[in-house]
């Protein structure tokens, strides 16, 4: 039964975050717990909070939790070294969550972040604690607070429950916007922007946070440059729900109310099961200004399509300011304050800082959507924003047209989403073969990698999936190996300034060729677990944790320590 275990959680592991792994998490404990023997329960108590948390359902993760840590304090030796570890890093997400459900009182949450402390300080390790009394501090509007964690957090050094490098700084980025700080913010998010930096969350959450601070700088084709990028990734995903309200808040800030309308209906949908109260009212907040501004514009004859009918846009701002208002309201009984109330009422009443800024380069500005002739314009540029504006038949349209390797990734990309995995695979090879031709080596080896994943959905040929892999792995040495020699040669790289023709520095071109590589190890260790080749499995896991964390991403690699304990569990079993 302990078997039966595992394989569920390895069988959840494989799958992307959302109701099916979750659902497979929970059957999971359910038989762990039926087991009445501790080792299989906290591992499958810890899979399931890290289910919940990335799954847009936060709430439950408390409960998982709490039952984790009673069970680490009543007998801490049934806990490996690293699902110790892990106890720690998930007080993060519950401190986090604390702040966002009104109905958890203050003092619950302050003794949580004080129990928090003091298991940080024993391990050693109290950065992170630093970062978590600053965004308390923020929560509450203690701004001396605010400043003084600020402070503490940024001459911590670093350890390893520190925020990956990526999130750290995009968690001080947000503070320094939220204190009016903005070219601080904008400064403290460049790394993560240009790619020196990245993980799973980033850089979508600190492209949002820097689209007000980019409009307040004067930075307005970053601003608009930050939007496209960011809201591709978050659209349709609950997780993000605040997030999209962010976007819709720029949308009505920058004389976009069109564009806010098309997100309002795309995603109105996901306010039925808000992960938390705190990201309803940031999507709500958004939404009803979006909504305001259309009805100042002389578009309040307009409506949105809701729950099977179409609501006029002056009761749909009325339901959603007062929705927000009414949550804003809850956290300030909840903390004795008014800082809630006033932040939503700013929001709501802000006017636009750009009276209409183009969100599509100036090629396509006056070009209806799907008349593009990639021809009469720059089509690399053109059909990225149709994709970005998520315009996907206008997209797929102009593709066919184009011949470029950006074009050809894009269209691969699409053929991967509707699971037309034999298709996307040709188009993945085509893009690499196109950029290889132009010299670009790092976006071949990227392409050929996307390749090899599209091959494993598709084929059933292990010799065949071996072989896509080796050509990735080939791809991407022979990128890594390139961008070193050209790091030592001035002169000899896309630009003597050590940029590259997206901006994009060497150095952040040689962290993309690594994390890369560690992802392709990552993706070739589930495929041979497949195979049931689990010590090759095995070591190809272990070189991507070993790159996960030499690049000092934490997310990546905390997905390559679970899958990697499962295919030692699995391995010894074999033996």
């Amino acid at each position: 039964m302990a078997d039966q275990v595992e394989t569920l959680l390895a069988e959840a592991a494989r799958l992307p975050y959302g109701e099916a792994r979750t659902v497979l998490a929970e059957r999971a404990l359910r038989e762990a717990e039926a087991l009445r023997e501790p080792e299989p329960a906290i591992a499958a108590r810890l899979a399931l909070t890290q289910a919940y948390q990335y799954g847009g359902e936060p709430a439950k993760s408390f409960a998982t939790f709490s039952r984790t840590v009673a069970a680490y304090d009543a007998e801490p030796g049934r806990f490996t070294e690293w699902q110790a570890r892990r106890v720690l890093w998930q007080f993060k997400w519950i401190m986090s969550d604390m702040r966002r459900f009104p109905e958890i009182p203050l003092r619950r949450a302050l003794d949580a972040l004080d129990d928090m402390e003091r298991r940080y300080r024993e391990a050693g390790a109290p950065q992170a604690v630093y970062a978590q009394r600053c965004r308390v501090a923020l929560h509450l509007g203690d701004e001396p607070g605010v400043e003084e964690w600020l402070h503490r957090w940024e001459t911590a050094p670093r350890d390893d429950l520190s925020d990956c490098r990526a999130c750290d700084l995009g968690g001080r980025a947000y503070v320094l916007a939220s204190l009016g700080r903005y070219e601080e913010a904008v400064a403290v998010g460049g790394p993560v922007v240009a790619g020196e930096f990245s993980c799973g969350v980033q850089p979508q959450s600190i492209l949002c946070t820097l689209l007000t601070p980019y409009l307040k700088t004067g930075h307005l084709d970053e601003a608009a440059e930050a939007h496209r990028r960011a809201y591709r990734i978050v659209q349709g995903q609950l997780g993000y729900l605040d997030d999209i309200g962010d976007h819709l808040e720029f949308c009505a800030l920058t004389g976009n109310e069109t564009r806010g309308l098309e997100i309002l209906e795309r995603e109105l949908p996901l306010l039925e099961r808000p992960p938390s109260p705190a990201q309803a009212r940031s999507f709500m907040t958004g939404a009803a200004l979006v909504l305001r501004r259309l009805m100042e514009t002389g578009h309040d004859g307009l409506t949105v399509r809701r729950a099977g009918r179409d609501v006029p846009v002056p009761e749909l701002h009325a339901e959603l300011a007062a929705g927000a208002r009414e949550i804003a309201a809850r956290f300030d009984v909840r903390n004795g304050d008014d800082v809630h109330t006033r932040r939503v009422a700013a929001t709501l009443a802000a006017e636009p800082l750009v009276a209409h800024l183009p969100l599509v380069s100036p090629a396509r500005r006056g070009e209806p959507a799907g008349r593009i002739n990639p021809a009469d314009t720059d089509s690399r540029t053109a059909i990225r924003e149709l994709f970005e504006l998520g315009e996907h038949d206008a997209g797929l349209a102009a593709l066919r047209a184009a011949g470029d390797p950006a074009a050809a990734m894009e269209t691969a990309k699409e053929l991967a989403d509707l699971d037309l995995d034999v298709e996307a695979a040709q188009a993945y090879a085509a893009a690499a073969d196109l950029y290889r031709n132009a010299g670009e080596l790092l976006a071949a080896g990227c392409a050929m990698r996307q390749r090899a994943k599209c091959v494993y959905f598709a084929s059933d040929d292990f010799a065949e999936i071996s072989e896509a892999y080796a050509q990735a792995r080939a791809a991407l040495t022979a990128a890594s190996e390139a961008g070193e020699r050209d790091a030592g040669e001035p002169g000899t790289g896309p630009s003597d300034t050590g940029q590259s023709d997206t901006g994009q520095s060497d150095a952040g071109r040689r962290r993309e060729a690594v994390w890369e590589l560690a992802g392709l190890g990552y993706d070739e260790a589930v495929a041979l677990e497949w195979a049931k080749c689990h010590e090759a499995a095995a070591e190809r896991c272990q070189e991507a944790l070993d790159a996960y964390l030499a690049l000092d991403d934490q997310i990546g690699a905390m997905r390559a320590r679970e899958l990697l304990e499962g295919l030692r569990q699995e391995t010894e079993q074999e033996d």
